[in-house]
């Protein structure tokens, strides 16, 4: 979903991309505007609502980003998607109160800005404006008309923006409170649970009241509480372990210039299911997979095992989080080659990070 955001900038040294199906939003508010038969002036007005909106969209996004780097957390980046704006953080903290507050920062930033228009609008017509005009009402003698309607739509912003549920701030919000009493793990599966069943009820309204983009939203906001909760078990899974714990000091080494016939006489001695390659002066130059070598083989088994070896050889600090392995190891990547100083001690692969995780 984010490969295909192009970068627009970068702001207190956070690049901001859009993702390439923002542009379907204006596309169909123009294709809209002139179906209905709008004037330009409409129609620019309409865009220019949009784009405001996606402004308050960003500045939600920094109010998390911006509270983050308070607590030494950074961000990858932000981006932002016709369904709202992601502050891709590179972790969270420990501590629950201070994933509150960078939660919470979110929407103090829509409430914000909400204040302000509310307080631009009164000076400008008075409090009476509130009683007698439709906020939404997009008046065609003046870009002031999209005031009214931004403001709507921060609260609006607010309010969505804190159903319990992931990826909602309010899913994050309910995470914090209920593991400051029963730790991350269990209230992150409560959170989970409880997120759930507000989609379930989103998506059996939509469909008995015909809105089925409710069953949409439903649909995704379930998925995303679900993937949060695996992806915190896996955190937990590796928490306090190292790449040392894992390593694998002894494995058998490939030759590249054997064909993919030797190959499978020599694998089938061992138990390991990936192998690190060398060549002919002992130097590591690729990986290869036991299920590569029986699959190519049955194409050609004089192949060599450099035509159809992984070449992207990368390797890891034997001091680093296991938890960094296994992102790597979830790229594709065969095996890790793992280095303590200047020497290369051994291996990781998909087998030792099981085994330095049984409990």
């Amino acid at each position: 979903m984010f490969t295909n955001a192009w970068h627009i900038g970068t702001f207190f040294k956070i690049p901001v991309k859009i993702h390439w199906t923002f542009l379907l939003i204006i596309a169909y508010v123009i294709g809209y505007g002139i179906s209905e038969g709008a004037t330009v002036m409409i129609i620019a007005v309409a865009i220019t609502s949009v784009l405001s909106l996606f402004l308050c969209v960003l500045l939600h996004e920094f109010g998390h980003a911006l509270t983050a780097r308070r607590y030494n957390v950074e961000t990858e980046d932000i981006i932002l998607l016709p369904i709202g704006g992601v502050a891709r953080l590179r972790n969270m903290p420990d501590k629950p109160i201070k994933e509150l507050v960078i939660a919470i920062m979110g929407p103090m930033v829509n409430l914000v800005i909400a204040i302000i228009l509310f307080a631009v609008l009164v000076l400008l017509h008075g409090v009476e404006y509130f009683n007698t005009t439709n906020l939404t009402h997009i008046d065609e003698s003046s870009f002031l008309s999209v005031l009214p309607l931004l403001l709507e739509a921060n609260i609006a912003l607010i309010i969505f923006n804190m159903i319990p549920s992931f990826p909602m701030d309010g899913g994050r919000v309910l995470r914090a409170l209920l593991a400051m009493k029963f730790g991350k793990l269990k209230a992150t599966k409560w959170a989970s649970i409880i997120g759930q069943i507000i989609c379930v009820g989103f998506i059996i309204y939509g469909f008995t009241s015909g809105q089925y983009l409710l069953i949409v939203i439903g649909f995704f906001i379930f998925a995303s509480a679900l993937s949060e909760y695996n992806a915190v078990k896996i955190d937990y899974k590796y928490k306090d372990k190292n790449v040392s714990d894992a390593v694998r000091n002894t494995y058998t080494p490939l030759i590249e210039y054997n064909t993919l016939e030797e190959a499978k006489l020599q694998i089938d001695t061992v138990t390991d299911n990936s192998f690190l390659v060398i060549n002919l002066s002992g130097q590591q130059c690729g990986t290869i997979t036991r299920s590569k070598i029986e699959k190519e083989k049955k194409q050609n088994a004089a192949q060599r095992i450099s035509q159809v070896m992984n070449q992207n050889l990368q390797s890891i600090s034997a001091d680093s989080p296991l938890i960094h392995a296994y992102y790597l190891l979830m790229q594709g990547i065969d095996l890790l080659l793992v280095i303590k100083g200047n020497e290369i001690i051994g291996i990781v692969d998909q087998e030792s990070l099981q085994l330095a995780t049984v409990e």
